[in-house]
């Protein structure tokens, strides 16, 4: 694979991970994007910034050198942590700006960064944050992450507020006997070595170091719903050795009964 077929395919990766958050930030009706589905966490409008701010800085501040045209929401959307110190977040709906100008400065960065990116090299030592697309992978691994919390947040938003989609039947399988396998004890790697330069590594994943693991016995398919229902009909939630004690603390603080995205129904 040559350098330009490896810069080709690493924005193309760019591109699908944007694609995917698009998707997901479709789902959302227009009046809805000031909602907080989670009470602990930003309201989407928030994150709708976020990961295009995150990019800019990211990029523009470690590599490419571009010239902001928000500075203010630059830094507004930066940080990504929801809110810490014991409270719920106080902030209300005015407090953000319209929708219709966050759209307009992620279309502005993406513009930017995108005519930057394609003209830098990624193979040259010049600037080693850039060399094999090492930031690259970073705005792409980030955005991926925020998928995966995007679309847990969204399963609590009501329903209501949710733009239909539509509707792929599923495909036919025949339903699967529950199975466990044993796995017997061994040594694993976690991890990644330093000089290992095949693919990407956050920092945290370095280095690479040995974990004595015992035998222990694992389902071979997912749990179902149907399954985690008869789980709460039969009372787990109610069944203390079921549960570790932070997330029994959990589960009776907050008053949870099922999953959080579920609702009984009312006969």
């Amino acid at each position: 694979m040559s350098r330009s077929e490896s810069a080709q395919k690493l924005l193309a990766k760019l591109a699908g991970s944007r694609a995917l958050t698009d998707d997901l930030f479709r789902v959302v009706r227009e009046d809805s994007f000031y909602e907080r589905p989670i009470p602990e966490r930003h309201r989407i409008i928030f994150y709708l910034g976020h990961l295009e701010a995150f990019d800019w800085n990211l990029l523009s501040g470690h590599a490419l050198d571009l010239k902001s045209s928000r500075k203010d929401f630059d830094q507004l959307f930066a940080f990504g942590i929801d809110p810490v110190g014991g409270g719920l977040p106080t902030d209300q709906p005015a407090d953000w700006p319209s929708r219709v100008e966050v759209e307009q400065y992620n279309q502005q960065v993406r513009a930017q960064l995108d005519e930057a990116l394609g003209k830098v090299s990624y193979s040259e030592p010049g600037n080693p944050l850039l060399k094999d697309g090492y930031l690259l992978n970073v705005a792409i691994e980030h955005r991926l992450m925020h998928a995966g919390t995007l679309a847990y947040m969204l399963h609590q938003l009501p329903h209501q507020r949710k733009v239909p989609q539509t509707s792929v039947p599923p495909p036919a399988l025949k339903p699967k006997a529950p199975r466990m396998v044993d796995i017997p004890s061994g040594e694993v790697t976690l991890g990644r070595f330093a000089q290992d330069e095949n693919g990407f590594g956050w920092d945290n994943e370095f280095e690479a170091h040995k974990v004595a693991v015992p035998r222990f016995a694992i389902d071979v398919n997912n749990v179902t719903n149907s399954q985690w229902l008869k789980f709460i009909e039969a009372g787990g939630y109610d069944e203390r050795k079921y549960w570790d004690d932070a997330s029994w603390n959990w589960k009776t603080g907050q008053g949870v009964r099922h999953p959080l995205f579920w609702s009984r129904r009312r006969d």
